[in-house]
C-alpha cells in the first residue's frame, strides 16, 4: 500500500491518477532542487521508468509548468536536452521585514537571484510608514527588470496570520494594531503576496538550498526575540491554529520580567540578544552605580574578552535553551536543531553549553545520541540564501496544487 503523507497525514491508499500527481509533485520539486534535469537523471533518482517519466514530463509541459531547455552541444544517442521549471511564471520579490531593517531580493523563475541584495535600515514610526518603505525596497528591486511581471514573498518578524497574510504583534515595533500586509500591499501594488514567519522562511531555506536527506528538523531563531520553526514529514509545521513556533513565550522562570506577549518569565526574558544585553546592564549598574545601555555587538566583545559578567549572563541563557530543546527531544523527537540569529556571534563555547543541556538525559546513552541521534548546529547559509528562501512559499503552493 502507498501512503500519503505530504499533508502529515495518513490515507489508505492512492489511485492511479494520485499516484500520477504524485509523482508529478516529486519530479517538479527535483527540478526545482537541482536546475534542470535530463530524462535519464530524473529516472535514476525517482527509480521510474524512461517512458513513465516522459509521460509526466508531457503532461507538465502541456500545463506550462516545465520546459525542454535546447542545448548548444549535439549529444550522441537519444539526449533531448534538460528539463527546467518555465520561464513563463513571474519573478518573486522575497522580503524579510522587521521594524528596523527590511531585507531583500529578487529570484527567477528557477529560484536564481537576479537582483541586488537589499539589507535596508528603517525606523517607521507607524505601520503605513513600514507600508511605504517595503514599497521602496521593491521599487529598489524592481530596477533591475521593470518589465517582468512578479509576485511577493513576505517573512515578517513576529506573531502572523498566515490565512489573511496580516501581521498580528511584531516586537520591537512602536504600534500594537494588526497590519493587513497582503491586503494592502496587493491593492497597492496590484500583485499576488504571500506572508509568513521569518522563522518559516528560515525553515524553508534549511529545507530546500542546504538539504537534509529527508530529516526532521527545528529551526531556532535566537536573535532580539526568540522564534522557531520546524520541518515535520518535510513539511513547514504549523498547527492547525497557525501558531507553531512560539518557543520564545514559553514560560522558564519566575524571573518577575515582563515579556512582550504580557506574562513574565518567558524564554525571551532570559535569552535573547536584548535579554542578555538588559540583565548584563543589570548587574554591572549594580557594582558601578551607572546604567549606561550597551548593544549586542558591545556584549559580544566583553564576552570574548572573557568579561566575567558577561561569561556568566550568557551561560546561564545557554543553559536555558538548551533545556527548552531538550523538551523538543523527549516530547516531539525531533533531533536535530539549527541555530540563527544575532547571539550566533557567541561562538563555539555558546553552543557547547547549549548542547551540554540538550543531551543531559538521565534515561539514554549520551555517548549514542550524542554520535548517532542528535546534531544542535550553527546555521550555515548565507543571509541573502535565508531570504531567497521565502521563495520555496509559491513554490510548496505550487506542489500542493498538484496533489489535490
Amino acid at each position: 500500500m502507498i501512503t500519503n503523507t505530504f499533508a502529515g497525514s495518513i490515507h489508505k491508499g492512492l489511485n492511479n491518477q494520485q499516484v500520477r500527481q504524485y509523482n508529478s509533485r516529486m519530479i517538479m520539486a527535483l527540478l526545482y532542487k537541482n536546475k534542470g534535469m535530463s530524462k535519464s537523471q530524473l529516472a535514476q533518482t525517482t527509480q521510474l521508468s524512461i517512458p513513465a517519466i516522459s509521460k509526466i514530463i508531457g503532461a507538465l509541459i502541456e500545463q506550462g509548468r516545465v520546459e525542454n531547455t535546447t542545448t548548444v552541444h549535439v549529444r550522441k544517442g537519444n539526449f533531448k536536452g534538460l528539463y527546467n521549471v518555465s520561464r513563463n511564471r513571474p519573478d518573486t520579490i522575497c522580503l524579510n521585514v522587521s521594524p528596523t531593517c527590511i531585507q531583500a531580493v529578487m529570484v527567477d523563475n528557477e529560484i536564481n537571484s537576479c537582483s541586488d541584495f537589499i539589507n535596508q535600515a528603517i525606523a517607521p514610526t507607524t505601520p503605513d510608514e513600514l507600508i511605504d518603505a517595503i514599497v521602496s525596497v521593491i521599487v529598489a528591486c524592481r530596477q533591475v527588470n521593470r518589465a517582468t511581471p512578479y509576485r511577493l514573498s513576505i517573512a515578517v518578524h513576529g506573531q502572523v496570520d498566515t490565512l489573511v497574510g496580516s501581521s498580528m504583534h511584531m516586537p520591537q515595533a512602536p504600534w500594537t494594531e494588526n497590519i493587513e500586509l497582503k491586503y494592502i500591499l496587493e491593492q497597492r501594488l496590484n500583485v499576488d503576496v504571500l506572508v509568513d514567519n521569518d522563522c518559516v522562511m528560515i525553515a524553508l531555506a534549511e529545507k530546500w538550498l542546504d538539504g537534509h536527506d529527508g530529516q526532521d528538523f527545528c529551526v531556532l531563531n535566537v536573535d532580539y526575540g526568540i522564534g522557531s520553526s520546524f520541518l515535520i514529514n518535510n513539511n513547514i509545521y504549523r498547527g492547525k491554529m497557525y501558531g507553531s513556533g512560539q518557543i520564545g513565550h514559553t514560560k522558564v522562570t519566575d524571573n518577575g520580567i515582563t515579556c512582550g506577549c504580557g506574562r513574565e518569565g518567558c524564554l525571551e526574558t532570559e535569552a535573547s540578544s536584548k535579554a542578555l544585553c538588559d540583565k548584563y546592564l543589570r548587574q554591572t549598574s549594580q557594582l558601578t552605580q551607572e546604567s549606561v545601555p550597551i548593544s549586542f555587538d558591545d556584549f559580544v566583545t566583553r564576552y570574548d574578552r572573557q568579561d566575567a559578567i558577561a561569561q556568566d549572563v550568557a551561560n546561564h541563557a545557554a543553559n536555558i535553551v538548551g533545556q527548552s530543546l531538550y523538551n523538543f527531544l523527549i516530547t516531539l523527537d525531533i533531533n536535530k536543531i539549527i541555530l540563527y540569529g544575532n547571539t550566533c556571534a557567541l561562538g563555539d563555547k555558546w553552543l557547547k553549553a547549549i548542547t551540554k543541556q540538550t543531551l543531559n538525559n538521565p534515561f539514554e546513552d549520551k555517548t549514542a545520541r550524542k554520535q548517532d541521534q542528535t546534531l544542535v548546529s550553527y546555521g550555515a547559509l548565507s543571509n541573502v540564501e535565508l531570504v531567497m528562501g521565502m521563495s520555496y512559499l509559491w513554490v510548496e503552493q505550487e506542489l500542493d496544487e498538484l496533489f489535490q
